[in-house]
């Protein structure tokens, strides 16, 4: 080659067009169209796109004028409009869609967009949108036999116990569905009925800000369930999952809830964050035989009652090796007394990790032998704490009484004295 020769040589444009394609996926589905106008060569890349994301979702809070929300919802329409409808009938592995709509009459071009992305059979199905006018979604959704995962979210939350199915559920059809995401839908048990014999091989249900308006949810095939801060119209909803390895359940205000037939739960995380004068019943701990994995998260008086009641249901946990509870309060011996039947009940438990209210004065301690880790994650000043945790005493009166020889890490520490708290711990590594 000459010198001084121009040596730019595009490879790129050389490619294979399902390669190019390929790599197109993975970056945003405008600047993927626009590579359009680079040359003729991709002029004809961009329509075989198998994964396809819009995202023109604006937060209520967008602060945007009327007249803004409306030019950017036409401008949005129109490329998306134009995106569907001259793409070839190539078949898609992703479908995402997430939108504002301001307009009332622009739900009847959701639908159509809809229908033409259900068409080119897509494998996963995410659906996002933020509007104030009720409308269902099209029914073919619910029986693409193509979609594997589906994620369907409407905002604002309609909490309507007398709006039966906001989506417009009439049947469903999705024998090779794994992995659905509904949020802020109402729910009730004619719905779970309809995924359990639409959904054959659902695995994994994830529930967001969702009404529940039902009295159990039971699956066998089931292998991951969240509830994720749901409200429930039932005074006790129960959870009949012999399959399911994962339970996450996050609440701010529940009925009850009451944990049957879960021999496979390998993995509980449970959070209740605050007081709720409607809880009637909670039953967890009869649920747990088997769990190798624990958090337990109790911002709430009631809910600690109702778990101390749960207490002779509490089984023997053979297979658990990692506890994590919080939060704790040092004056509450109703907080040790259930740390000491999960302590009792743990006869292989490895690591433990504890989260703490600000330290009082009065407070309680106590000793476990069998532990390797302690994790310690609280405010406050932490020596006097660790210093009860790990040195030999008589048992407070009406408290459970372990001896910790493990190795404790302070996850959290503030206060003036943790500097000399290595000094102080015979018996323990601090770290």
């Amino acid at each position: 080659m000459m010198e001084g020769q121009d040596l730019a040589i595009d490879r790129i444009s050389d490619l294979p067009d399902p390669l190019l394609t390929h790599i197109l996926s993975y970056i945003p589905t405008e600047e993927a169209v626009c590579t359009c106008i680079l040359s003729k060569r991709w002029i004809k890349v961009w329509p075989s796109l198998r994964v396809l994301v819009f995202d023109d979702y604006i937060p209520q809070s967008g602060y945007l004028t009327e007249g803004e929300y409306r030019q950017r919802e036409a401008k949005f329409l129109r490329f998306l409009d134009g995106v569907m409808f001259n793409r070839e009938s190539t078949p898609l592995d992703t479908f995402k869609l997430a939108w504002t709509v301001n307009q009332w009459n622009t739900h009847i071009l959701v639908c159509r967009i809809l229908r033409c992305a259900v068409m080119s059979r897509p494998r996963l199905l995410s659906i996002h949108i933020n509007t104030d006018t009720v409308f269902d979604l099209p029914n073919s959704i619910y029986t693409c036999t193509s979609i594997e995962e589906m994620s369907l979210w409407l905002e604002p939350e309609r909490h309507d116990p007398h709006n039966d199915n906001f989506i417009g559920l009439r049947s469903i059809n999705l024998p090779f569905l794994k992995k659905l995401e509904l949020g802020n839908i109402n729910l009730d048990d004619n719905l779970m009925r309809m995924l359990l014999s639409g959904c054959p091989l659902l695995e994994e249900l994830v529930l967001l800000g969702c009404f529940l308006e039902m009295n159990m949810i039971s699956f066998n095939v089931l292998k991951k369930l969240v509830l994720n801060y749901c409200c429930q119209c039932s005074t006790l909803l129960e959870i009949s999952c012999p399959g399911v390895v994962t339970l996450i359940i996050r609440s701010k205000g529940t009925e009850g809830i009451t944990l049957k037939n879960m021999s496979s739960l390998a993995t509980g995380d449970f959070s209740f964050e605050v007081e709720n004068e409607h809880l009637s019943n909670l039953r967890l701990l009869g649920g747990l035989s088997n769990v190798t994995t624990l958090n337990l998260d109790i911002d709430s008086e009631n809910v600690m009652d109702f778990l101390l009641a749960d207490i002779p249901n509490c089984p023997t946990l053979k297979n658990l090796k990692s506890l994590e509870l919080g939060v704790l309060h040092m004056m509450y011996d109703y907080d040790w007394n259930l740390v000491a039947c999960l302590l009792q009940n743990s006869t292989n438990l490895k690591d433990l990790t504890l989260h703490f209210y600000p330290i009082e004065d009065d407070y309680n301690a106590f000793r476990y032998e069998c532990l390797e880790v302690v994790k310690l994650s609280f405010p406050g000043k932490t020596v006097k704490l660790v210093n009860e945790l790990v040195r030999d005493r008589e048992d407070v009166e009406g408290t459970a009484s372990v001896e910790i020889t493990a190795k404790i890490i302070i996850l959290e520490c503030e206060g003036e004295d943790q500097g000399s708290s290595s000094a102080m711990v015979p018996t323990a590594e601090r770290t």
